[in-house]
């Protein structure tokens, strides 16, 4: 075991400029209060941060922390993908206020939108299964007179909402701390090991999700029924011709918004759906819960929240970037460090300027190729045979789980040599003005 000392602990034949093997901390930072401050924030802000749809009816306790667990696995991966997720459940949650705006209910709120779009809201009909409604579909029904608007204040809601204060504000606490002690080395001039910054990574993408999820309750596991006199019959009747197609998921699946042709998060899920099927479907039919990724806007993804969220992706990975010229305990380690990194900025790169040339060409494409002549680059891609899906996502895929892979690898394992300041305590003194 290696120890901090002012002499550098390594050999003419090591890199110099490094502390090899386990530093001890008594005057110092050490390798175990780094990798132990890391893990904390990570689990913190991937427990805590996620806001997930109503579970399927009957899960048990066990069931549901599988649940939770399996999400916070894919959060520690893939953070930026659920603060997207996140912010597109903002925007149809905000749409939805717009629209009850419209029909005259004003009481109806952000929190009560994010609570439609979890599966919050069970329709029950007299001669039909019961199954959940969307802030789309309720709009629908009480614009129509099909159902009374649902009297619910947020209070209710909000009891339903099982955040844990105490635990928020410890998973706070933590990561502002962090966020400083990281300023403060940056500051001073002090290397910060790439496992930090990659929690530094996982801290902006938390505060933009918390931002984007604040009205979403936690961890709700029953929803509030809703009953109408309305046969669904009757409802699919008075819909006309829209509605004369089977459903897929509901009966009020013809109200269900086109892909968002803007969407920053739709075509990864749909990648994902053609190798894996993460967030599975409700097996039973109508669906008995929504999954976690499928939030639509009704009136689809506005410019600003695309650009914010491309800003918001390229800051995420650029902020691997100060890891460039980090000494590594390996030439190789150093030189994957970067090219792993730069794989990602060139991949999202790649993929925003595939969106517009995508919504642009779609039509034209769909009419010459396929068989149906659809708006959106997602509808193409669900015309392609299988087998071209699976050409054209496993390469993406690949790149993409390699690089972010490497990335959290190389965090732990370059513990075994950090640069000697890596080491150093910050000294606050500094930054007391001196009178």
């Amino acid at each position: 075991m290696a120890t901090f000392t002012s002499t550098p602990p390594y050999n003419a034949s090591e890199s110099p400029g490094l502390a090899h093997g386990w530093i001890s901390q008594p005057e110092g930072r050490g390798t175990l209060s780094v990798l132990l401050s890391c893990i904390t924030t990570i689990f913190l802000c991937s427990w805590s941060v996620l806001c997930l749809n109503i579970p399927e009816p009957g899960l048990s306790r066990w069931g549901f922390l599988k649940y939770k667990l399996r999400w916070q696995l894919f959060t520690i991966v893939f953070p930026e993908v659920v603060t997207s997720m996140a912010a597109e459940q903002w925007e149809s949650a905000n749409q939805s206020v717009v629209e009850f705006k419209r029909l005259g209910h004003p009481q109806w709120t952000m929190r009560h939108a994010f609570f439609a779009d979890m599966g919050g809201f069970v329709l029950e009909c007299p001669d039909f299964p019961s199954f959940p409604v969307n802030s789309e579909q309720l709009a629908y029904l009480v614009e129509r007179k099909l159902l009374q608007y649902p009297d619910i204040d947020q209070e209710t809601i909000w009891d339903r909402n099982k955040a844990d204060g105490f635990a928020r504000m410890v998973t706070t606490v933590q990561f502002t701390w962090f966020f400083i002690q990281c300023l403060a080395r940056w500051v001073q001039r002090l290397a910060i090991s790439t496992l930090e910054i990659t929690t530094f990574a996982t801290i902006l993408a938390t505060l933009n999700s918390l931002l984007f999820w604040y009205h979403k309750p936690l961890d709700v596991g029953t929803p509030i029924v809703l009953k109408t006199e309305s046969r669904m019959a009757d409802i699919l009747v008075k819909a006309g011709a829209r509605a004369c197609q089977p459903y897929d998921l509901t009966p009020l699946d013809f109200l269900k918004s086109p892909p968002a042709s803007r969407s920053i998060v739709a075509p990864f899920w749909f990648g994902m759906g053609v190798l894996i099927d993460f967030d599975k479907e409700s097996l039973s039919r109508p669906v008995q819960r929504f999954v976690n990724y499928k939030t639509r806007p009704p009136a689809g993804i506005t410019i600003r929240e695309t650009i914010y969220l491309g800003l918001f992706e390229f800051a995420y990975f650029g902020v691997h970037l100060v890891g460039w010229n980090q000494l590594f305990p390996s030439r190789a380690e150093l030189y994957l460090w970067r090219v792993s990194n730069l794989v990602l900025l060139g991949l999202l790169a790649v993929y925003l300027i595939a969106i517009p040339i995508g919504v642009v060409s779609s039509r034209a494409f769909s009419r010459r190729w396929l068989v149906e002549e659809v708006d959106t680059p997602l509808e193409v891609a669900a015309q392609l045979p299988r087998w071209a899906q699976i050409m054209i996502h496993i390469p993406i895929l690949a790149l993409y789980l390699s690089a972010r892979s490497y990335i959290l690898l190389e965090g732990f394992i370059s513990l075994r040599a950090l640069p000697l300041s890596a080491y150093v305590d910050i000294t606050w003194a500094n930054f007391v003005p001196h009178v």
